[in-house]
């Protein structure tokens, strides 16, 4: 059975996604950048304010962060790799996911300077 998730951003309407997709018993969270005010923040509070929406993206599923086995963390630049990774570590401190982090050119919106998508696998 496949449940679609929506936090209710209108681009996910205009772009036609869903925040996440769960399958069974595992649950893809799609690529999420900071919105409105949180764009404003540093790389540390953008990655705060994403796992945030990550995290209640998660709870729809029937899941939460402790499921999470993968990250994919994308950044604009290499340089904030050390904020993230702090905000990171806080939320997937006893977790410890694979994670991969990939420097990029531009992200929606632009003034985002991170994205981060999440796959999670619930114990059944």
């Amino acid at each position: 059975m496949r449940k679609l998730i929506s936090s209710g951003y209108s681009f996910e309407t205009e772009y036609g996604y869903s925040r996440a997709v769960r399958v069974g018993n595992q649950v893809y969270v799609s690529g999420t950048t900071a919105r409105d005010d949180d764009l404003n923040k540093d790389a540390y509070g953008q990655a705060q304010a994403i796992l945030k929406t990550v995290s209640a993206a998660l709870e729809k599923a029937d899941a939460t962060l402790a499921d999470v086995v993968r990250t994919v963390v994308y950044v604009r630049s290499m340089d904030d790799v050390s904020q993230i990774a702090k905000a990171h570590a806080e939320a997937f401190a006893n977790i410890k996911p694979a994670s991969t982090v990939v420097e990029v050119a531009r992200l929606t919106p632009t003034a985002a300077v991170v994205e981060i998508e999440v796959t999670a696998v619930i114990e059944v």
